[in-house]
């Protein structure tokens, strides 16, 4: 059960990721769209310079570049949108000729990440309640070898009973005077009784030494997805900040080209800033959304409406 329950976690959890980095590659066609698109009209204004005799030809040369990179970037979105969206309908049990995901206009909510979730959700994960378990069945085995110091005897006396109890043997009339080999195997072997609880306690610390270690890399991973999430959002923050500096330089640029008091090699610069610094943000919340899920992956489930831990 352990087994299929990670199983299940696991392609769950990749088909969340690839779901979500879908969902980027959308927002970074319309990025790309909308650089397109913006890379034309100032190329329409360097044409009209140049017309006009007031640029040279190089910086025509130079806008239709930023245009047709931009242009064949767009195109090979295409197929890594296609891919994904091919593994997503696998995942799903779907043929991916039969499956299409639209383009929704919006990437997914973030969600709120708690600054410390509670330790007890740890034992959802597949992997940590196996080791567990194994702790269980190895400290039963522990009683059932111990067990074997008072085993169901097999007597073959005179009077032909068998199968009969450690009790009923103490009990037995005197008549019973005949014991056969089977007992008298049983209780010559203490030795083998001894080191048999030996192995079974040396099997349970083994079983508790791994729960210990399967524990403790739980933790590692929840605490490495809590403190790169936390770190994470406050980068986006100012990822956010940059983008917004990087548009308005880049119309500032723009506006300073068409009266002619800059050249166009600024403009190309501000126009490569402002994709650059789009890019990173989307690159940073894509990490944020997957970190997210393997987050909750770490977590065995959701955190929400379970009680924070106070230790």
């Amino acid at each position: 059960m352990a087994t299929l329950a990670a199983m299940r976690l696991s392609m769950q959890s990749e088909l969340a990721q690839n779901y979500l980095q879908l969902r980027v590659m959308d927002q970074q066609k319309r990025l790309l769209t909308e650089t397109v698109d913006t890379y034309k009209r100032v190329l329409q204004l360097t044409e009209s310079q140049y017309k006009r005799g007031i640029i040279a030809s190089a910086d025509v040369a130079t806008a239709t570049t930023q245009v047709k990179n931009a242009e064949a970037e767009l195109v090979d979105l295409v197929w890594q949108r296609a891919q994904l969206e091919n593994a997503i309908a696998v995942l799903m049990g779907e043929a991916p000729a039969n499956f299409s995901l639209a383009d929704n206009g919006s990437l997914p909510r973030i969600p709120a990440v708690p600054m410390s979730v509670p330790s007890q959700l740890l034992e959802r994960r597949p992997d940590v309640a196996a080791a567990e378990r194994s702790v269980m069945a190895a400290n039963a085995q522990i009683g059932v070898a111990k067990a074997a110091y008072f085993p169901s005897l097999n007597l073959n006396a005179a009077g032909g009973y068998r199968s009969s109890t450690l009790s009923d043997w103490l009990t037995l009339p005197n008549r019973y005077w005949s014991v056969g080999p089977q007992l008298a195997m049983t209780l010559f072997d203490g030795g083998q009784i001894k080191f048999g609880v030996i192995g079974a306690e040396a099997s349970y610390d083994a079983s508790v030494a791994t729960y210990r270690q399967t524990v403790l890399t739980a933790l590692q991973e929840v605490e490495n997805y809590l403190v790169t999430l936390h770190t994470l959002s406050e980068e986006a923050v100012l990822r956010e900040e940059a983008v917004a500096a990087s548009r308005k330089a880049l119309q500032q640029y723009t506006n300073q080209y068409r009266v002619g008091l800059i050249g166009f090699l600024d403009v190309v610069t501000a126009q490569t800033t402002a994709l650059n610094s789009a890019r990173t943000l989307l690159t940073l919340q894509q990490t944020q959304l997957i970190n997210s899920v393997q987050l909750i992956a770490a977590l065995g489930g959701e955190w929400e409406g379970l009680p924070q831990n106070k230790n």
